[in-house]
């Protein structure tokens, strides 16, 4: 038995130092894939980050310009309204001159309210 052994010896221990060798160097690389595999998923996770801030970006464009167009509606309804407002108070001061003739009309034929 102890002849075996000693036949094997050689064999047992080169057996151990490669399997020693490929843990050790391989420890490295499986290190240098892990990293370069998280790299990536954070860039992938960049990009879409990315392309969530971009479509988002172009929302609020598009939600400003929206609100321009409607602040010049708003501000030509209020135009409008000043106007037509205008247009009642003249309208109104007519109607009371009309009015006050009518009155100095009736007044001069002898015509009493």
């Amino acid at each position: 038995m102890k002849q075996v052994l000693i036949e094997n010896l050689g064999l047992m221990l080169a057996t151990l130092a490669t399997g020693f060798g490929g843990w050790f160097f391989g420890r490295k690389k499986a290190t240098a894939e892990v990293e370069a595999s998280q790299i990536e998923n954070a860039e992938n996770l960049l990009n879409y980050y990315k392309s969530i801030v971009d479509d988002l970006g172009g929302r609020l464009e598009k939600a400003i310009e929206a609100l321009k167009l409607s602040e010049i509606e708003k501000q030509e309804v209020i135009k409008k309204f000043t106007e037509a407002t205008d247009t009642i108070h003249e309208l109104e001061k007519k109607v009371d001159n009309l009015t006050e003739e009518l009155r100095k009309y009736k007044q001069l034929s002898g015509k009493s309210q």
